[in-house]
């Protein structure tokens, strides 16, 4: 039996651009050398969403990608532009 979580997600590319502006590019690649992302780094905008885990309260970026494989980026929780409005509940896999 496989066992899901429920968390709230943001595909909203406006306001994560506007993230990732705030982030900066010096804190978003030492994220991705973090999660060894480096060499594989996402190609464009498609394919980003925050994620919000209900029974954790953490934010967080991710990216897809065109695979289907989503890797976690990086924590986002304080910063002001994380997305305010259209969040879709959605159960994930664990």
């Amino acid at each position: 039996m496989s066992r899901t979580k429920e968390v709230f997600r943001n595909y909203d590319i406006k306001r994560i651009k506007m993230l990732l502006k705030e982030i900066g590019q010096e804190r978003y690649n030492a994220a991705l050398e973090d999660v060894g992302l480096k060499d594989s780094k996402p190609l464009g905008m498609k394919g980003f969403f925050v994620e919000y885990e209900v029974n954790t309260k953490d934010v967080n970026l991710y990216h897809r990608y065109p695979s289907g494989v989503e890797m976690f980026i990086m924590p986002v929780l304080g910063y002001w532009a994380i997305p305010h409005k259209d969040w879709e509940l959605i159960r994930k896999k664990v």
